[in-house]
């Protein structure tokens, strides 16, 4: 009996401990007020600041992570040693959008020759207390070669993407087109019929290309980024989502569309579908790391 009962005395010690580690979930609400510079279009501030008003309620709530680095170098010129001294300081928000609970709203404000933007955001935020998993993800234009990494498309060209991870894991990529409001699954490849592609560590993968997937990968759908007739530019949001547990993408509400006998749009879901599930899971798996990627297309 008293064998039994210190063993339950450390395996609830245990459990507050683990639960201590979790971060915190909380929902919150702000507006955020943003000068659009002139050289930027209205739905690329809508991007930038709809990030800001995000990270300015994780602030408010968390705080922010401050670090800094201070470097020392010695040179030593014509027999004169010189000594300097550089101190660099860097702010993170200690917490993570997982997803809206009311959908941004924008307000364009014309303030005394001032262009302005008011977004208020309504969304559930998780305190970070633990480093997720770094990976690499980048676009990539016309071919599969990582030195060609870039957000701006021309129409019809050809997309890539760069995956690598130091840990095993399992990735989904969806790519949200805002003027349509539709999010397009992409990734697993759409015969595949599994929940998500399983990701090696340390292993470079050059995503939507036949020529350097593995057999193992299925097969590939090669992806063809195009922008609307009368439209100069557009722009979609590519979330690259990976964890290393297990997880299912959340099913398409609209399947793929067979435009001819090698080009089909590929399946759909609306937004609103797509922020719920990924709030849903993000709460559930604090391992999760969820990067979006502003992708800008522009007609020729």
């Amino acid at each position: 009996m008293k064998r039994l009962l210190i063993l339950i005395t450390i395996f609830s010690w245990a459990l507050g401990i683990s639960a201590q580690e979790k971060g915190k979930v909380k929902t919150v609400e702000d507006t955020y007020l943003y000068e659009i510079p002139s050289n930027v279009s209205y739905v690329q501030a809508c991007q930038v600041a709809l990030v800001k008003a995000q990270n300015a309620a994780i602030e408010k709530e968390f705080g922010t992570t401050v670090t800094q680095n201070d470097v020392v170098i010695m040179n030593n010129d014509s027999g004169q040693s010189k000594t300097s001294f550089h101190s660099m300081t860097s702010g993170q928000v200690r917490g993570v959008w997982l997803g809206d609970v009311v959908e941004p709203k924008f307000e364009r404000i014309l303030d005394e020759g001032r262009d302005l933007l008011k977004v208020t955001v309504k969304g559930k935020i998780r305190e970070l207390v633990t480093a997720g998993v770094e990976f690499e993800a980048k676009p990539l234009r016309v071919q599969p070669d990582k030195k060609l990494s870039s957000d701006t498309f021309k129409n019809g060209e050809d997309f890539f993407l760069y995956f690598k991870s130091p840990v095993d894991g399992y990735l989904t990529v969806f790519l949200f087109d805002i003027l349509s409001n539709q999010v397009f699954s992409i990734l697993p490849y759409q015969s595949s019929g599994k929940g998500s592609f399983a990701v090696i560590h340390d292993k470079e993968y050059y995503l939507f290309s036949a020529a350097k997937a593995n057999p193992e990968d299925g097969e590939v759908d090669e992806l063809v980024l195009t922008c609307s007739e009368g439209n100069t530019e557009e722009y979609n949001n590519l979330y690259v989502i990976f964890s290393p547990n297990n997880y299912a993408k959340i099913s398409s509400t609209t399947g793929q569309k067979q435009l001819s006998d090698d080009l089909i749009i590929p399946s759909s879901l609306s937004y609103k579908e797509f922020n719920a599930w990924l709030t849903k899971y993000q709460q559930k798996d604090e391992q999760m790391q969820v990067e979006r990627i502003p992708i800008r297309i522009e007609n020729n």
